[in-house]
Parts: structure tokens; C-alpha cells; sequence
């Protein structure tokens, strides 16, 4: 996205949005946004007065990566949340039907100044070299340069060489009914060809060699960081499948979902469970809350 890294600003009602800093505050007090839900509002303010796709956002805020259409809804009610503002008071965000979204209050937009800009004057260099502490603190610029900044620098490569992916294991489906067993497994199978697709998840062979019925001790014994279980209940030609993920280094449960389909759309319940569980986990909150999780226990 081009405003990405762009310094400039967009002022709005109440509201200040900075783009260098990627924050955006009301009367001077920061609000809190996700990044897809800054990146969505940029998008918005770039095109003020326009109508913005879905697409367009899709594909500007999530690139390469598929998703369901709620995720974006979500990100405009967490904009319309910061705003407070509701969906049909259409002072800053507009739902066109059909199309997409359209950022209708009045901004003003400036570009930030260069320090260059402020600071760049041959008056102000000249008295800069003839300051008493110019050479101290030349001296300790070149200090970090030449020994700070490549010990960081290796510190960061080291820890970043030992990140290892997300490893996830998909444990069997509980049931009790005939047949139910089928769709367990076809639920694991379509799972596993989903998470396998995404290069940041490790999805760890099936192994019949894990007896325990514990879900965090056979995440343990298939040395996985995640675990995803459910359990399948019949009643005629419905079912339900609830499932649930677990963080298996701090014992918690992370994420959960339940899923009524009719016995006859069984791919489709398969295709649905799958594409929940992969959106859950592309999710910023939750990946970064199961990853610092991760780090720490390291």
C-alpha cells in the first residue's frame, strides 16, 4: 500500500491519523486498532469520497491470503467502534450495498516535514559543529555504529534462526454415532490439505503411536505448539461438529467454534470447518498471542 510508507497525516472530526507512526488518536488520546483494521482505515482515507471495493480491500489489506468475507466486516465495525459511530449514522464510513465501503466525513491531509526540512539550514549546521559536546557525542555515535548496532544485529539473527514454524497437530474427532467416525476423518483430511497451503504451519503426521487422551499431553508426545479437536453429534439428518483449539504450552484453550450442517452437505461442513480454523489462525491476535506464548516458554 502506498501510504504505508508515506509521512503524512489525515485530520478528521475529533480524529488524527499519522501514517508514519501508524497511529491514529482522538483529542490527542491514542485509540487502539489492529493492523488490518489501520491498514483497511488508510485504504478508506486514501480514496475519501470514493467508493472502495471489497475486492480492492481484500486484496490490498490480506494480498495473497483467503479469508471470508466477515473478516473484513469485522475490521469496518472495529473502525466504526473507534469512531463510535454507528452503522447507520453515516458520518465517516458509508456501507454501499453491494460494492463495498466509502469514507464520507471531511479530512484535511498534510505531509509531514523532513527533520532535513526543519532542521536543514547552513546556520543551524554551523552552530551544530561549533557546540562544546559536538565531539562527544560524535564519539558515541560512532561507538554504536561500530559496536552496538552489529551486536544487535546478531542478536537478532540468532533468534530469529531458531523461529521455528507453528507446529500443529489435528487430534481425532470424539463421536458416538455410526458413521461418524467417516466424517471425523474427513474433517482431519480437508483440515490438514488447508493448513498445509499456509508457509508459516508445520501440521504434524498422523501417528497411532499417541494413546493418551489428554489433549495437551498428545499435543506433548507429537511435539506440537497447537492442537485442533472436536467432537461430532447426530440428531437425525443434522449434525454438529464443535471444535477447539489449544495452546499445549500454557494448557489453554485459544480459539473454539460449533458447526450445524445438514448430514447431506458434508463436504460443504468440511470446507466451512477448514476455512474457520485457517481464518482463526491467519487472525494477528491470536497468532501473536500463541507465538509470544511460544517465545516466553522457550
Amino acid at each position: 500500500m502506498e501510504l504505508r510508507n508515506s509521512s503524512c497525516s489525515f485530520e478528521f472530526d475529533r480524529f488524527r491519523v499519522d501514517t508514519r507512526f501508524r497511529k491514529i488518536c482522538r483529542d490527542g488520546e491514542p485509540l487502539q486498532l489492529t493492523a488490518r483494521a489501520f491498514d483497511t482505515l488508510l485504504i478508506l482515507l486514501e480514496n475519501a469520497g470514493e467508493v472502495v471495493t471489497k475486492a480492492e480491500l481484500f486484496d490490498r489489506v490480506w494480498g495473497d491470503t483467503a479469508v471470508e468475507e466477515n473478516n473484513l466486516t469485522q475490521q469496518i465495525s472495529a473502525l466504526r467502534k473507534a469512531f463510535g459511530e454507528k452503522a447507520s449514522d453515516h458520518k465517516f464510513i458509508v456501507t454501499v450495498p453491494g460494492r463495498g465501503y466509502c469514507f464520507v466525513a471531511p479530512i484535511i491531509k498534510s505531509q509531514e516535514p523532513s527533520i532535513a526540512g526543519r532542521r536543514g539550514s547552513p546556520r543551524f549546521a554551523h552552530r551544530l559543529l561549533r557546540s562544546p559536546g559536538f565531539l562527544g557525542y560524535a564519539a558515541a555515535v560512532v561507538y554504536i555504529l561500530l559496536i552496538c548496532v552489529p551486536s544487535i544485529v546478531f542478536t537478532v539473527q540468532a533468534n530469529l534462526s531458531t523461529n521455528k514454524p507453528q507446529t500443529i497437530a489435528i487430534l481425532r474427532f470424539r463421536s458416538a454415532g455410526v458413521g461418524d467416525e467417516l466424517l471425523g476423518m474427513g474433517i482431519r483430511d480437508t483440515l490438514r490439505a488447508k493448513l498445509g497451503s499456509l508457509d508459516d504451519v508445520d501440521v504434524r503426521p498422523e501417528t497411532s503411536s499417541t494413546t493418551s487422551s489428554d489433549i495437551v499431553d498428545a499435543g506433548r508426545q507429537m511435539h506440537a505448539d497447537v492442537v485442533v479437536t472436536g467432537s461430532i453429534q447426530r440428531d437425525d439428518d443434522r449434525v454438529r461438529v464443535a471444535i477447539e483449539m489449544v495452546d499445549v504450552t500454557n494448557e489453554r484453550l485459544v480459539w473454539g467454534n460449533t458447526f450445524d450442517e445438514r448430514t447431506s452437505n458434508a463436504f460443504e461442513l468440511q470446507d466451512s470447518i477448514a476455512n474457520a480454523v485457517v481464518t482463526a489462525l491467519t487472525t494477528p491476535k491470536l497468532r501473536s498471542a500463541i507465538d509470544i506464548d511460544f517465545l516466553q516458554a522457550s
